[in-house]
């Protein structure tokens, strides 16, 4: 039966033809295929991430050397962009050992020496000296200075692990100049003016640097330092230690790591024979890392115990919590967390921040409670961003303020500890374009709230920085730095009429260039110019920078 279906159904075919002929025969259709068809896919773009593998060598540390102050050290709370100065150019781009000499135009010697082994898998070592010196001659300024810097370093490494020491040694002199222009009492023979700053540090660590995940691993590390000023004196001996490793997962808790952190310091502080101080300070951080659906947590607190002579131990404590989404893996991550920690005052900490401070109070600093929340982004391999904003509440803030005597010519500093609320905001992106352009932007915004002073004293509103480094051809080297800094109010106390006055001190921004020229591998010469626009700024009341300068030389490679 089967058989006899399919013989019909063939049968039926012409007939079916012919019946479509007949219906349609004033259509003449004619196909033309000209080529083979040929699919296109679009290109997949993918995002490049080209690992940094670091090389197995202890880099030197570049210095860098102030006339002016830094922002007192606030940790995470306030951190100010350091002021411009005199920057003599862009030490990456001699990589090895070399000499430097220049000079510029207020009678500025530079001399310079860096050495360095080459890269070695087994050890590391070298030393660097640096003096720096101006003799301006400027009437009634005397920010003239000096500055000798010296470092060495050595280090050796092994397959699981990594011994180092480095010893440094430092000496500033410089001169109070911030007068008050209607005094007559300024002489340049004034030897009370003078201060010398000698800083001594010594540093030994030793780390563990196995890959294996199963092993306990650490960072250790011993530091020393004296540092000296005037008649005041102050030693730290200090040890921490930091033990992580990883453990078992658990649930689904993945990538499990647990760490602590245990820090011991012992600090010495005497400002004359009679007067001192020895404090002790313990810290214990212990945390707690995993991942959980995505979310890389880390969980802990922070343990401060100050022992200050006869004063009993007080055990400051501070939940710490840190959570990382990645927003899109590999390209953009979103973080939060709350943080806190009870923070010790130094005479170092106080002097690197206004080297014009007179008054020597040590009073310890305790950030109650930060909490922040913030984006990064990394934009393939050239490009990357960061927002971020923060809110801390801080006890016992130092903010320095203006002391005006009768009985000496110029002004000094004196310390107010207060209460501030903080908000801040901050942005950052970096670009690099094939190591031939290199661009840095970074700003930070803040808005104070302080309940026991009428303004943020000498704080500043805002503060930023760009930097530009170019590489043309692998032979000159442009490089170009640009530096803001937000409106500030500041606070005279004249001792001896007893009163109080405020003023202002206007926003400035500073603009530095300079260029490096390599005549052969093993020769360059450089020229930088800072304060292009000659603007005589100040970062602390009645002490302006210098104006329009200018430093050149010579470098040797080798």
């Amino acid at each position: 039966m089967l058989k006899n279906a399919l013989i019909i159904l063939l049968a039926s075919i012409p007939f079916a033809v012919s019946a479509q002929r007949d219906k349609d025969t004033t259509t003449n259709r004619q196909v033309v295929i000209e080529a083979i068809y040929k699919p296109k896919f679009m290109d997949v773009q993918k995002i490049e991430s080209v690992p940094v593998i670091d090389k197995p060598q202890v880099k030197p540390t570049v210095f860098t050397y102030q006339i002016k102050a830094h922002q007192v050290s606030t940790e995470k709370i306030v951190n100010p962009m350091p002021v411009a100065d005199l920057i003599v150019n862009d030490e990456s781009v001699y990589p090895n050992s070399f000499i430097k000499l220049g000079y510029g135009n207020i009678r500025t010697p530079l001399a310079e020496i860096y050495l360095n082994n080459k890269q070695n898998k087994k050890y590391s070592y070298g030393a660097h000296y640096r003096f720096l010196q101006t003799n301006s001659n400027l009437n009634n300024s005397f920010a003239d200075f000096s500055n000798h810097n010296f470092k060495g370093y050595a280090s050796t490494f092994t397959e699981n692990s990594e011994l180092g020491i480095d010893v440094n040694y430092r000496q500033n002199k410089f001169y109070y100049y911030g007068f008050d222009t209607s005094s007559k009492k300024l002489e340049k023979t004034t030897d009370n003016l003078s201060r010398t700053i000698n800083t001594f540090d010594a540093r030994a660590y030793f780390n563990s640097t196995a890959s294996s995940k199963k092993k306990l691993k650490h960072r250790s590390q011993f530091n020393y330092y004296n540092f000296g000023i005037d008649k005041a004196l102050e030693n730290q001996y200090a040890f921490n230690t930091k033990l992580y490793g990883n453990i078992p997962n658990f649930n689904d808790l993945k990538n499990c790591q647990l760490s602590a952190v245990l820090g011991i310091d012992y600090n010495t502080f005497k400002w004359d024979s009679l007067s001192s101080i020895k404090r002790l300070f313990i810290q214990i951080d212990p945390r707690f890392e995993f991942e959980y659906e995505g979310l890389q947590i880390t969980a802990g607190f922070n343990t401060s115990i100050f022992i200050n002579g006869k004063d009993s131990a007080v055990p400051y404590f501070n939940p710490v919590i840190k959570v990382n989404y990645p927003l899109i893996e590999g390209v953009a991550n979103l973080y939060a967390g709350i943080d806190g920690r009870y923070q010790k005052q130094s005479l170092r900490n106080i002097i690197n921040s206004n080297p014009f401070t007179s008054q020597y109070e040590l009073t310890n600093m305790y950030e109650n409670l930060k909490s922040y929340l913030g984006i990064n982004a990394k934009m393939g391999a050239s490009a990357d961003a960061m927002f971020e904003i923060a809110y801390s509440d801080v006890s016992k803030m130092p903010l320095f303020v203006t002391r005006k005597d009768s009985n000496f010519a110029v002004n000094s500093f004196s310390i107010l500890y207060t209460q501030v609320s903080l908000l801040k905001f901050s942005a950052a992106f970096n670009y690099s374009f094939s190591e031939k352009v290199r661009i840095g932007v970074l700003g930070n915004f803040y808005n104070y709230e302080i309940t026991e002073q009428a303004y943020p004293w000498q704080l500043p509103n805002l503060d930023a920085k760009m930097n530009m480094r170019f590489n043309i051809k692998n032979k000159l080297y442009p490089h170009i730095d640009i530096m803001a800094f937000g409106a500030q109010k500041q606070k005279t106390i004249d001792i001896n009429n007893k009163t109080n006055s405020t003023s202002n001190i206007d926003a400035f921004y500073d603009i530095s260039m300079g260029i490096d020229y390599r005549f052969k591998n093993k020769l360059s010469a450089f020229v930088q110019a800072n304060n292009l626009l000659n603007n005589r700024y100040q970062r602390w009341y009645n002490y302006p920078v210098y104006g329009f300068n200018i430093i050149g030389g010579i470098t040797m490679i080798f």
